[in-house]
């Protein structure tokens, strides 16, 4: 983050996400303060469970739940953004710190963190706190306006009115070329690595109705899960499951559509995992989507949001 940070003179730089189980948030705070310094006060904090990775931790999620987990996070990292002197002590955190005039020396007292929601209590969570919501990278149409209704729902809880252009951001899998059949290729063993992961770790049966495909459609994964092939899922994934997904793969005039569809339902930041078999088809699908496709997107409709 920091090389991109300096690399960059113009584009926002995000992280989407990291996990406040795996490391505590005075120390991601401090380094995300540390990467907007190096930016200009271009950073976007994300942080979410990480269920993938805690997986492997020794941590008791069911008594430190996410969303008093991620609330204290969220407290305990503004309040190193804020250049003042602080002492945090929450249920699952402790913090401390000296102030440090921050806006004294030019640096921003603010910085965005959005939130990675999968489930309806953290998309609640998102609209109460958070300056933004992050999907999960296999989601629909469906999905996403289910979380904007949860989102929603968190926000008028606590009394706040979120702006139209709220950002509702989810990375989303990406592969465009002029051949199509390639592109689709491109995305298909990572759609499968989506898939297993929701059905095994992430255990969100809504994410996946919300392709609208019968749930037999996901028999052949679990098998694979319970066979222990579940790294080999790739001859499981087709075209309709990809399309169903809106996973963006295909000629630029199908990404456009599939793109535009996301855009449509409420997810104003889609965010392009870009997959190919080699650095040339990534920045050809880098290149095709910002000269082709990203031109003729037309914004959400205001209701959407």
């Amino acid at each position: 983050m920091a090389v991109v940070a300096q690399a960059t003179r113009k584009i926002p730089v995000g992280l989407g996400i990291t996990s406040p189980y795996m490391r505590h948030p005075t120390i991601q705070a401090s380094e995300a303060a540390a990467i907007d310094e190096l930016s200009g006060g271009r950073f976007i904090m994300g942080i979410g469970v990480g269920k993938v990775g805690i997986e492997y931790l020794e941590y008791d999620i069911d008594k430190m739940r996410p969303v008093p987990v991620h609330h204290e996070s969220m407290e305990i990292m503004r309040r190193v953004f804020s250049g003042e002197k602080y002492a945090y002590e929450g249920k699952h955190f402790k913090s401390s710190m000296p102030a440090f005039d921050r806006a004294g020396s030019g640096l921003r007292t603010k910085i965005p963190i959005y939130v990675g929601a999968t489930g309806p209590f953290m998309q609640k969570l998102a609209g109460r706190e958070s300056d933004g919501m992050l999907l999960a990278g296999l989601t629909s149409p469906a999905f996403v306006r289910h979380a904007l209704s949860n989102m929603q729902a968190g926000a008028a809880a606590a009394g706040r009115v979120l702006p139209a252009d709220f950002p509702v951001g989810g990375v989303i899998l990406c592969a465009c070329s002029r051949d199509g059949a390639k592109a689709r290729e491109a995305t298909r063993s990572y759609t499968g690595t989506y898939i297993v992961n929701k059905i095994r770790n992430i255990k969100n049966d809504t994410i996946l109705a919300g392709s609208g495909l019968p749930d037999h459609t996901w028999d052949p994964f679990r098998k694979a899960i319970a066979d222990g092939t579940q790294d080999h899922v790739s001859h499981l994934v087709t075209d309709e499951i990809m399309r169903r997904f809106t996973v963006i793969s295909g000629t630029p005039d199908d990404c456009l559509e599939i793109t535009q569809e996301l855009v449509d339902a409420g997810l104003n930041l889609p965010l392009l995992e870009v997959v190919g078999k080699s650095t040339d088809d990534n920045l050809n699908t880098i290149r095709l989507m910002g000269s082709e496709v990203l031109p003729k997107l037309k914004p959400a409709p205001l209701a959407a949001a």
